[in-house]
């Protein structure tokens, strides 16, 4: 019988090598919003499961070891014919500078021939990254909406303008991925570059959202996010927190809140878990927040985190 999961995540991820204040020290990490989603599900204790391609490589060995050391289930086919893509991000002061070696990746591969491995799962979770990789991909993406399998769909816009033509096809690509999802992420920096027009969240949510149970959540990063649906809005303050890297805060964002709908918490504690493992994001050097003990994790809950919001504005 195959495990049934909470959360099946697809999408590429990369080996980023970081520096930091002008070092020649690099540290190696696993550098991918979907495996990122993933990683920080299991580790609050969900079945959580991340597909993609590798190159059958060292940089592969040590992406799939990563990935599965934080109690994913890791489904990856090696290629032995492209490599697993190569970031680099150094890191000074609040900048963080990027480099992209991917054009050749294995992960440009994905296919909707992928979806087959997701298996048996409530929610799949994409991101606009993938359809921006190859036609292939994109064909993925497609697969993924069209929702065949029964399951929930989330889709984070998480807009990468080098991996576009140009902003149009993002914005029409995105958006007309985004209004067959049951959950959308969008940064509202994002949201300013792709739709200008949308003076304000209301107007977003107009070009967005097309049926009653949807739900939009606008990330307003170190502000707060707003959750809108067609009835109703509630927005909740972020946790103040010393930043290190902001690098995958908006991953652990959205894996707090499908954390929450998986675990049918009220809308405002969705928001306020998916706050706090933002706010343990950015302090590290990592693109997951450290994991949460064993005594944090049985207490966590939508009262627990009511109490850490008491006072915060």
């Amino acid at each position: 019988m195959s495990v049934q999961h909470d959360v099946t995540t697809i999408g590429e991820t990369m080996v980023a090598f970081v520096s930091r204040d002008g070092s020649t020290t690099f540290q190696a990490i696993a550098a991918g919003a979907e495996s990122n989603v993933a990683r920080t599900l299991a580790g609050l204790g969900l079945a959580a499961r991340w597909v993609s391609r590798l190159g059958d490589d060292p940089l592969g060995d040590f992406l799939e070891q990563r990935v599965a050391e934080s109690g994913a289930d890791v489904e990856v086919v090696r290629d032995p014919n492209f490599p697993t893509g190569v970031m680099t991000k150094h890191i000074s002061g609040s900048t963080t500078a990027s480099q992209y070696y991917r054009s050749q990746s294995a992960a440009r591969g994905l296919s909707p021939a992928d979806l087959e491995r997701a298996g048996s799962s409530r929610w799949i979770h994409v991101t606009g990254i993938t359809p921006a990789l190859s036609a292939s991909a994109a064909e993925l993406v497609e697969a993924v909406m069209a929702n065949t399998g029964g399951f929930l769909v989330s889709f984070d816009f998480n807009y990468r303008p080098a991996l576009w033509r140009d902003e149009h096809t993002a914005a029409e690509t995105l958006r007309n991925l985004a209004r067959r999802a049951d959950v959308v992420f969008i940064g509202d920096d994002e949201a300013e570059a792709l739709y200008p027009a949308a003076s304000d969240h209301a107007g977003l949510a107009e070009l967005i959202l097309e049926r009653a149970d949807q739900e939009l959540i606008v990330k307003q990063g170190s502000r707060g996010a707003t959750l809108i649906t067609h009835n109703d809005s509630t927005w909740e303050s972020a946790l103040a927190a010393p930043v290190v890297d902001a690098t995958g805060a908006g991953d652990a964002f959205a894996a707090g809140y499908l954390a929450g709908r998986c675990l049918d918490w009220p809308s405002r504690a969705r928001l306020r878990l998916g706050h706090l493992l933002g706010s343990r994001t950015v302090s590290v050097l990592e693109d997951v927040p450290p994991q949460l003990s064993s005594t944090e994790l049985e207490a966590l809950s939508p009262e627990t985190l009511e109490a850490r919001w008491i006072g915060v504005s």
